[in-house]
């Protein structure tokens, strides 16, 4: 189980830098994966500059763009010139690259014409591309044909795509054990009847709650996956978990071996890299509970500053109220003495249009007694042609008279129409109302 510090730094590539190392190997003839990598990661994974470069093509000219979405996370297009057009590289570094690249370049694509000889003599499938149209179909399908070849009686395959299922062990903290199907291998057959569907393995892989995927290399995904984890031989089992919050591989079993050892396989891979499962496991709890606290005190702190608010909005609308009512009685009040200064000012105006008191004993002159409310009573001699307007601004005028009033007779109890309006804007005489040689009349206040 031990790993190379090569195969170790593939390990930590993702799925993704994994599928564009296999396309430069299929574009460029480069067999090497160190190589492909220096070249990649010299140009920040673009595919497409380090095909260009390699393959000797002109960069096409840049159109302006004003999206800014970021490339690294959209799968480059593979370049697949029809007429590759060769030239001499124009800087430094790409004749050291062109001079390595040269001999694997020459070499892989003479082994690349004669195996395509040879496969189309032998009726032989050609090499599986990398291009994965469809990686939850593939995976499907391989899960069809493998229960039609070997029955139903199997760990519990994932349909999901691998990109799907790291996610999935990664997100929900489990094992993944990965296998890879070679249809063309002597022991696959054999290691499917007696290991994959052997009781004690199903029960191995349920009871550790491991998470269990498979592909066929003859399918897209399939080959993608075996292209990452590199395997020598088959049939090839692979145990990921997450370390360090990267999905690496931590234990591999290539070849047939018997459904026991493959059971003491699986014990011994979990038991030693548990570890990470718990320490993932601690450390998520850690940040879930983290983020209760201080979602506790983010809605404490919500709890309080609303009530805070709630309480200074109370006190605004009581300021609101209490600054309302003090206008209004401020406007009362200016409205009352501004009304008491309208009084004087009439009382001042309309003393003037008082007649003269006649002479005592004329013959239309006419005695008249008047009772305030507050029981005083005044006596004044009119005429019988004055208006009963005039008697009503005797009173008016008088300084213990009220400021709303009618004047009424006592028998028979009647208002008269003293006070000038719009009803009355003319009042009748003290003869058109009925007025004798005296008379007594009252004042009834209004405001009372």
């Amino acid at each position: 189980m031990e790993q190379s510090d090569s195969e170790e730094e593939m390990e930590e590539l993702t799925p993704h830098q994994m599928d564009l190392l296999v396309q430069l190997q299929d574009l460029t003839g480069l067999e090497d994966l160190e190589v492909c990598r220096a070249l990649l990661e010299s140009r920040q994974w673009d595919l497409e500059t380090v095909a260009r470069e390699q393959l000797g093509m002109l960069a096409p000219q840049a159109e302006p763009d004003n999206n800014e979405d970021d490339i690294h996370d959209i799968p480059a297009p593979a370049v697949a010139p029809v007429h590759p057009v060769w030239s001499l590289p124009r800087t430094s570094l790409g004749w050291v690259l062109y001079i390595v690249s040269l001999p694997a370049r020459l070499f892989a694509g003479g082994m690349g014409a004669v195996w395509a000889f040879v496969t189309s003599l032998v009726g032989l499938p050609p090499r599986p591309t990398s291009q994965v149209a469809d990686p939850r179909g593939d995976v499907a399908a391989f899960c069809r044909e493998w229960e039609e070849a070997f029955g139903t009686e199997h760990p519990t395959f994932n349909r999901g795509s691998y990109s799907q299922v790291l996610e999935e062990a990664k997100r929900e903290l489990k094992f993944l054990l990965v296998y890879l199907h070679c249809e063309d291998h002597q022991d696959t057959g054999r290691f499917c009847r007696e290991v994959l569907s052997n009781p004690l393995v199903m029960d191995q892989v349920a009871a550790r709650n491991i998470i269990f995927w498979g592909c066929s290399v003859s399918r897209p995904e399939g080959y993608r996956v075996s292209q990452a984890l590199r395997e020598n031989t088959y049939p090839f089992m692979a145990m990921i978990v997450l370390r360090q919050n990267r999905m690496v591989v931590v234990g591999r079993r290539e070849g047939m071996v018997q459904a026991d050892a493959m059971v003491q396989w699986i014990q011994d891979t979990v038991t030693d890299y548990e570890a990470f499962i718990v320490a993932a496991r601690a450390e998520r709890d850690e940040r879930n509970l983290d983020r209760e606290i201080r979602s506790e005190q983010e809605a404490a702190f919500a709890d309080t500053l609303r009530r805070d608010q709630e309480r200074e909005q109370r006190v605004r609308e009581k300021e609101e109220v209490d600054r309302k009512e003090e206008e209004e009685r401020e406007r009362l009040r200016r409205e009352e003495l501004d009304r008491k200064d309208e009084i004087v000012r009439l009382k001042v105006e309309l003393a003037g249009e008082i007649p003269e008191e006649p002479e005592l004993g004329g013959e239309d002159t006419v005695r008249v007694v008047i009772k305030l409310p507050g029981g005083q009573r005044l006596e004044r001699r009119f005429l019988l042609s004055h208006s009963l307007k005039h008697i009503y601004y005797f009173v008016f005028c008088h300084p213990d008279s009220p400021d709303q009033f009618d004047i009424v007779t006592n028998f028979p109890r009647r208002t008269l129409p003293c006070k000038p309006g719009p009803a009355t804007p003319a009042p009748p005489s003290l003869k058109e109302a009925g007025f004798g040689k005296s008379e007594m009349l009252f004042v009834a206040d209004l405001d009372s």
